[in-house]
């Protein structure tokens, strides 16, 4: 895809116009497409104290490590 330079933003062309209909089918697939890349989190509501950075830590991690096998087990 070639680059063009224009001085000014006058000079530009139009962005094509994409039927309201069409846009919200692309919105849809965009946005399945990435809830199959990253589902939602499933961590618990409010706040969770630790007793510990450490232990914060492991629980983010652990947290991450589920989300990630969750995300393989969608794609299959």
């Amino acid at each position: 895809m070639p680059v063009t330079k224009y001085r000014s933003v006058q000079e530009m062309p139009r962005p094509e116009r994409v039927a309201d209909a069409e846009l919200l089918a692309r919105i849809r697939a965009v946005m399945a497409r990435a809830r199959l890349f990253a589902p939602p989190l499933t961590a618990p509501r409010g706040v969770t104290k630790f007793r510990s950075i450490e232990e914060a830590d492991a629980a983010r991690e652990a947290q991450t490590i589920e989300r990630m096998r969750r995300s393989r087990r969608a794609e299959r």
